[in-house]
């Protein structure tokens, strides 16, 4: 079995969905720093849009985590996780949510990197608006039919643990407010594929 490239970082949550799954698949991952300038340069000499995580496996380049996961568990899976289905709307919408509340707060971060702030920004503003409209939604969701099947993992468990603990990582949201979703990623935490990939600053 060919090792699976991937361009990113050890603190990216996307990054970090898919070496995750590639742990719980018995996967081997090289991870190319994409932070210095030679892992920028050859990161961006697969992916024209210049984003992590992009991987390749032999002769084949995938340019986004969702991508990239939905490969390993149709070829290399699904092993002890759920098979994404592609079909399932179910399942799309909530990796839809989930990925808005992320890009809506990683958006937030980087402004305030460069001094943008709620207080100064409707831009800015409108990121957190967003973040805690997808969280409440999410909340709602993990009270019924999410902890209900609560040994099952899949990639929406996977993108919202690692979405979760991103939130704590870098504190640009108060997660205490949605109490069943960490209980979600706490129970899922436990695990070695989530232990052993937390980010590090």
């Amino acid at each position: 079995m060919s090792a699976l490239t991937v361009y990113g970082t050890t603190t990216s949550p996307y990054v970090r969905r898919v070496r995750v799954i590639a742990n719980e698949l018995g996967v081997d991952v090289e991870l190319v720093n994409a932070f210095d300038a030679d892992g920028q340069a050859r990161m961006r000499a697969i992916n024209p849009i210049w984003k992590v995580p992009t991987a390749t496996i032999g002769e084949l380049s995938m340019l986004d985590s969702t991508t990239i996961c939905e490969y390993l568990l149709n070829n290399h899976g699904p092993g002890p996780m759920e098979r994404f289905r592609g079909d399932n709307v179910h399942e799309r919408n909530l990796l839809t949510v989930i990925d808005g509340a992320l890009d809506a707060l990683i958006n937030g971060f980087y402004l305030a990197r460069d001094g943008v702030t709620v207080e100064t920004s409707a831009y800015a503003r409108k990121q957190q608006d967003r973040a805690r409209s997808a969280m409440t939604w999410l909340e709602q969701w993990a009270t019924g039919p999410w902890l209900s099947q609560v040994q099952k993992l899949g990639l929406p468990e996977v993108a919202m643990v690692t979405t979760v603990d991103w939130m704590r990582f870098r504190d640009t949201y108060d997660v205490s407010k949605h109490p069943k979703l960490v209980e979600l990623a706490d129970h899922w935490g436990q695990r070695e594929s989530f232990s052993s990939t937390f980010p590090a600053a």
